[in-house]
């Protein structure tokens, strides 16, 4: 699988992002659920970095 290693910082950059404002609006309870809304896609956000990272999909790729 190639790793595109750009694109996996950006996102993770994101997630981070995300779950912050999210945390905050959670925390704050301000905008209702919004901010657990925000925190589900972080945690999307977040799979798809380390996907993007090169993550392994099956048996043999853990030993390439």
């Amino acid at each position: 699988m190639a790793r595109h290693r750009a694109i996996a910082g950006g996102l993770a950059s994101f997630t981070i992002v995300l779950a912050a404002f999210g945390e905050t609006l959670a925390l704050a309870h301000v905008g209702g659920a919004i901010g657990l809304f925000l925190l589900v896609l972080g945690a999307a956000s977040g799979i798809a970095a380390w996907v993007a990272l090169g993550a392994p999909r099956t048996r043999t790729d853990m030993h390439a």
